[in-house]
């Protein structure tokens, strides 16, 4: 197929409504333009490097520290446009590298303020029918890079463990962009730019203050994001395939992030317990800890919705089955809590295990000795084709390392052909293989859980799933490989656990997860992952909330006081417990687990006294947080705002880290400094109630940040103005939020100030309204709703 000569620098030129897109061969540009979008048009760059990959996982705190050697840009030029296809909403260029490589850059206008741009560079010549190829091995790396306005913000890319929010200057490969430069840190580590840890929920979605956001359609291990020397650019390697990169181009922040979505699947709305108060903690060492937990909370009225059974609670890793030394009346227990109105939830990972070295297991002989054997269930999933499976080179020694590891055991897998070889590695748990969804190992694993869940288990914490366990020579039974289909692999995960889950308890369930990518948001609750047990820990906590919402995120959990302790050896301080939990109060699902001592009653009164009222106040908001996530699963708006959502014309919310709105009507300002009885916060524009006050403040766009007081008693919080906010009346969920029906439920409305326009509206969590109209009361039918005026 021959390229089409023209002698104009545009050799294509595209449009749909308001949006012009023109590409030119020599040099190679695709220029952006939208009529009404604020600064210059975007003049996008395509480009292609060789190199080499040197990048290094440290397993112990799941950290990838990321480097490669990159050589000069094999520089781009066209050749000329490819005939179209009779209706293509779109065109292509034939490309020729410096280097002699071809490739095609395709540009097509799918929907309305929509570009989506995509690049192959891979040695192919489009113009060969025949597909003959040059001799050149594809690049490395192959992205696209376009000039940012001076003083553009730059958000979102999923949950990102950074004090700032403002990505702008950074360089960012996603799986790989988490340090921990916390007070634990030491000088030395410090001065290697801090402890790599686990980068879990990365999405490659970036916001721009400058009327774009740009999605990387791709799931492969080195997607990455350069934002700095007054530029963006977006790459992926080659190896993961072409770069699709999709430009929206709509008028404001909001209006992109539900572009995307509408294309990636929109928030899940989970049941109300899901948006409750949890309790869990490291290891139950037998059944009665966790009858303790309940106890606990019950005896000092803190309300309860869930236990969560965290790792190991299984006979070995992942094999559904309770440990009968630990969990002795697994069923008997399950019912018990339920009859009191407590759900349970179980932890698992996609990995099934032939040994638990490293891992851990509880303290009694009986555990161990389980623990030391492989999993029950292992080599039926390799006779299954249950399990990922490594690269055929390398098959025969994954199938002597499997059978070395079952030696002794009853099936030690003789007679499994090489073909068939599970690939074997280590994970933070021990050694085993990973799950492979694509395939029959799906079912399989699926129909494990759902036995587990027919025994009553209501929830799934699936832990794991992160894209950097798996190296690009893996293979998938769909023929896909790691290297395009990583991070792909905890979505697989996340949504085989949902379909379990609603199998067995449709609508009921829960699936709380940790790893993240494109279209996490659509398939349950996502935790932060472990923190450290220090006020740097909860104050990139806070940020990674705010860059979690602007990446759509709406489900969003953490570990109320982190999970890792102060410095690994110390729990978490009673001030920091205090203010870790005010932060949970304000988060959808607000949930207690650590690795040391850290439930609430262990500590002074005071402390316990400040826990417990902000659970009960988590609880009483429940509807108001249920009505704004029913919201998100219709429209796409996060329950947790960035601020410069409620004004994306001031330049300076979008830098803010440390508040955020949360749902319609309320604006939370937490503290997150140690000693620190006071801040200053940016209103965005409009006027606001102070909760503790009662007062109004009128902000406008441009004023100082307001000073307000924060002693341990309060966390500073905001409502909009004649807003009415939707709660349960303290009686009603003391004890946690029980079984009652939403419309036999008690509510509370409060009417903050006074409606511009007097009237103001807000759902219960079913969609029923409530209205005030004029100074009078419109409860709906047959509810039972008190009113009251602030």
């Amino acid at each position: 197929m021959a390229a089409v000569p023209t002698s104009s620098p545009v050799v294509l030129e595209l449009a749909r409504g308001r949006v012009r897109v023109r590409i030119t061969a020599d040099p190679l540009r695709v220029v952006v333009e939208r009529d009404g979008r604020p600064g210059a048009p975007l003049s996008i760059t395509p480009w292609a490097r060789d190199g080499t990959v040197h990048d290094r996982f440290v397993r112990v705190t799941e950290g990838v520290v990321a480097h490669e050697r990159l050589e000069p840009e094999d520089e781009l030029v066209g050749l000329g446009a490819l005939p179209r296809a009779a209706g293509a909403a779109g065109g292509t260029l034939a490309l020729r590298a410096a280097s002699g490589r071809r490739g095609t850059l395709r540009v097509g206008l799918p929907a309305d303020d929509v570009v989506v741009v995509e690049l192959t560079v891979d040695g192919r010549d489009p113009e060969d029918p025949n597909g003959t190829t040059t001799p050149e091995d594809p690049p490395l790396r192959i992205g696209a890079r376009w000039a940012t306005a001076s003083g553009t913000r730059l958000a979102g890319l999923g949950a990102r463990h950074h004090p700032s929010v403002d990505h702008a200057g950074r360089r960012i490969q996603l799986g790989a962009d988490r340090r921990y430069l916390g007070p634990g840190c030491s000088p030395a580590m410090a001065a290697a730019g801090g402890v790599p840890q686990g980068d879990y929920a990365p999405v490659p979605f970036l916001q721009s203050s400058d009327g774009w956001a740009a999605w990387l359609d791709t799931a492969g291990n080195g997607t990455r994001f350069d934002l700095d020397a007054g530029a963006a650019s977006a790459s992926v390697r080659s190896a993961s395939g072409p770069l699709r990169l999709v430009l929206h181009v709509h008028p404001g922040p909001v209006q992109r992030l539900l572009a995307f979505q509408r294309a990636t699947g929109r928030p899940a709305l989970l049941p109300d317990w899901g948006y409750g108060f949890w309790k869990s903690r490291d290891v139950h060492e037998h059944q009665d800890q966790v009858e303790e937990d309940v106890r606990g909370c019950r005896w000092h009225d803190i309300p309860l919705d869930a236990v969560v059974l965290d790792s190991p609670w299984e006979t070995q890793y992942n094999t559904w089955r309770p440990n009968p030394h630990q969990l002795p009346d697994f069923g008997g227990m399950l019912r018990r809590l339920r009859e009191d109105g407590v759900r349970t939830v179980v932890w698992v990972t996609p990995w099934v295990n032939v040994d638990a070295v490293g891992g851990q297991t509880p303290p009694d002989p009986a555990s161990i000795r389980l623990h030391a054997r492989s999993a029950e269930t292992y080599a039926e999933g390799a006779r299954t084709g249950a399990y990922v499976r490594p690269p055929a080179t390398e098959a025969a020694d994954h199938l002597a390392a499997v059978r070395d590891a079952l030696a002794g055991e009853e099936d030690a897998l003789e007679d499994l052909p090489v073909a068939g070889a599970p690939y074997l590695a280590q994970w933070w748990m021990g050694r085993g293989s990973p799950i492979d969804f694509t395939g029959p190992g799906e079912a399989w694993w699926r129909t494990q859980a759902e036995t587990t869940l027919a025994l009553g288990v209501q929830g799934i914490k699936a832990d794991d799933g992160e894209g950097y366990y798996l190296p690009e020579t893996v293979r998938f039974a769909d023929g896909t490989t790691g290297a395009t289909r990583a991070w792909r692999w905890g979505d697989d995960y996340r949504r085989s656990m949902r379909r379990a889950l609603e199998r067995v308890h449709p609508g009921q369930g829960v699936l709380f997860g940790r790893s993240g990518w494109t279209g996490q948001q659509a398939t349950g609750m996502l935790w932060a992952g472990d923190q450290a047990s220090d006020f740097w820990s909860l104050r990139v906590l806070l940020a990674a909330t705010i860059s979690a919402a602007h990446s759509g995120i709406s489900n969003w959990s953490h570990d109320v006081g982190g999970y890792l302790g102060d410095a690994g050896v110390a729990r978490c301080s009673p001030e920091l417990l205090v203010r870790w939990a005010q932060l949970g109060c304000f988060t959808p699902l607000m949930q207690a687990h650590a690795r040391l001592e850290q439930e609430p009653w262990t500590y002074d009164h005071r402390t316990l006294d400040l826990f417990r009222g902000a659970a009960l106040l988590h609880e009483m908001l429940v509807p108001y947080v249920l009505a704004a996530a029913r919201s998100a699963s219709r429209s796409g708006v996060p329950i947790v705002r960035p601020l410069a959502w409620l004004d994306p014309g001031d330049d300076r919310l979008w830098g803010v880290p440390d508040a955020f709105g949360y749902g319609p009507s309320l604006l939370v300002a937490p503290i997150v400094d140690e000693g620190s009885d006071g801040r200053t916060v940016p209103l965005p524009e409009g006027r606001w109630v102070e909760t503790w006050s009662g007062r109004e403040v009128v902000a406008r766009r441009g004023d100082p940040p307001v000073p307000v007081a924060a002693p341990l008693e309060r966390t500073p919080v905001w409502v909009r103005s004649g807003a009415i906010v939707v709660s349960h009346p303290l009686e009603h969920v003391a004890r946690g939020l029980g079984d009652v029906p939403a419309a036999e439920r008690p509510y509370v409305a409060t009417l903050w100030g006074r409606p511009d326009r007097g009237r103001a509206v807000a759902l219960l969590p079913d969609g029923a309204a409530v209205r005030w109209r004029d100074g009078r009361w419109e409860p709906p039918d047959g509810r039972d709703v008190t009113t009251a005026e602030r």
